[in-house]
């Protein structure tokens, strides 16, 4: 629940410390105190995004979520980790198929080790105007991995599922 507060008790409330709440308006224009969780629940229910969480699993096995299919454009967030132990990655990427078979199909690694041993991993393949991408699962919780959709449309199987051998891994 988000509370309304001055902007005084807000800088006292600071100290020196790292914040665990972020002061926003709302839409009355009055200052209210929110924790990022609250805030991003706040964003997804207002449609600015979407979020779509990774079933709990191994940590080592494959789910195939997501499929871009023929005329869709997407970009979109991958949060991902494996083990509490191991480092998480976020990835941003971008896939769009159009008509004509013309598909693309890019990824970046802002932070973490994606495809080492133990570690987050994706891969790819385009075929027959549809873009399939995998993920590896989460050991740690049903909320600790998840896609966050910026814009565009996809379809999100979630479904475990090998990739075959001519998936592509993004290099790093």
């Amino acid at each position: 629940m988000m509370e309304k507060i001055t902007n005084k008790e807000y800088q006292n409330s600071l100290g020196n410390g790292v914040p665990t709440k972020i002061q926003a308006i709302d839409a009355n224009g009055d200052p209210i105190l929110s924790t990022p969780s609250e805030l991003m629940t706040a964003l997804e229910n207002a449609g600015m995004f979407k979020r779509i969480f990774f079933p709990l699993g191994t940590g080592a096995k494959w789910l195939k979520i997501m499929e871009i299919k023929r005329g869709i454009n997407c970009s979109f967030l991958l949060n991902m980790i494996c083990y509490a132990n191991q480092p998480a990655s976020i990835i941003v990427g971008y896939a769009m198929s159009y008509e004509g078979n013309v598909m693309h199909c890019d990824f970046k690694q802002l932070i973490g080790k994606a495809g080492e041993s133990y570690n987050p991993n994706i891969k790819y393949r385009k075929e027959n105007g549809i873009i399939s991408i995998w993920a590896k699962d989460s050991a740690v919780s049903n909320k600790a991995s998840c896609i966050t959709i910026l814009h565009g449309n996809a379809e999100f199987p979630m479904i475990i599922e090998t990739p075959p051998e001519e998936a592509i891994q993004p290099i790093w």
